[in-house]
């Protein structure tokens, strides 16, 4: 049975989700990521050689419109319409903000020593392809897992539940009794997943509520038991005596 409902869990009918089909580095061709990180790494590196060297400060913050431009250029834009039957559900984009964060924490300790932590620069580009490729995929076809190191695909013939851990992300238990991680797919996004199924992954929180209203009535039978009970002992007290 599954833990009460969270703050953040969506009601019925609602989609937090991304019903439209991936964009930007989520739906991005290997090439296309290959050049992605070529420029990104690119711009390090000149960063790490300008500073070595000495080169003025505004020359290599000036570089970085340019390398930004390049990089949105090659990042595939997202498709107008919406693909029906298809539900995303990623890693939320306030992510971004702790990437922002991790940036500037990484960026003073390489300007005090460039030569050496030049390799801290490339953390937040590490988390920003896990934000972006880390998502899991509902559709008519089954479920769409990816992450940073590969996709995998799972029929819906496959899929006989799911699994809820005390920690981390939800596992689909599969027909071999084996468990698979759903990307991106906590606890409070469980709904959303259950509702993007449409009916093909069982209603936890339906069996949970229905176990409770089981549990509540139980009780209150019980507590009409002993009411009734408790008021026919007052009456029988309260009976005259009518032995002589």
């Amino acid at each position: 049975m599954p833990p009460a409902k969270s703050s953040h869990t969506a009601d019925g009918g609602t989609d937090t989700g991304r019903s439209s089909r991936p964009g930007g580095l989520r739906s991005a061709s290997p090439g296309r990521l290959a050049a992605i990180a070529a420029v990104v790494l690119g711009y390090l590196i000149f960063v790490v050689v300008g500073t070595v060297q000495d080169w003025s400060l505004g020359l290599r913050i000036g570089l970085l419109v340019p390398t930004a431009v390049v990089v949105w250029l090659l990042v595939p834009r997202k498709a107008n319409t919406p693909t029906p039957g298809v539900h995303v559900i990623g890693v939320p984009r306030l992510a971004y903000i702790g990437v922002l964060v991790l940036a500037f924490c990484v960026f003073f300790p390489f300007v005090g020593w460039p030569a050496a932590l030049w390799w801290l620069l490339l953390l937040p580009v590490i988390a920003v392809f896990w934000v972006a490729r880390t998502h899991t995929t509902v559709s008519d076809a089954g479920l769409e897992l990816s992450s940073m190191f590969g996709k995998k695909h799972l029929d819906w013939a496959q899929v006989k539940g799911i699994s809820i851990p005390q920690r981390g992300s939800v596992k689909a238990r599969l027909a071999d009794d084996s468990e698979v991680k759903l990307p991106a797919v906590s606890y409070d996004r469980l709904r959303e997943l259950i509702d993007a199924s449409g009916g093909r992954l069982p209603d936890v929180f339906a069996a949970a509520e229905q176990a409770e209203a089981e549990r509540v009535a139980a009780e209150r039978a019980v507590e009409a038991e002993k009411t009734k009970a408790e008021e026919a002992e007052r009456a029988k007290a309260e009976e005259p005596d009518t032995e002589q």
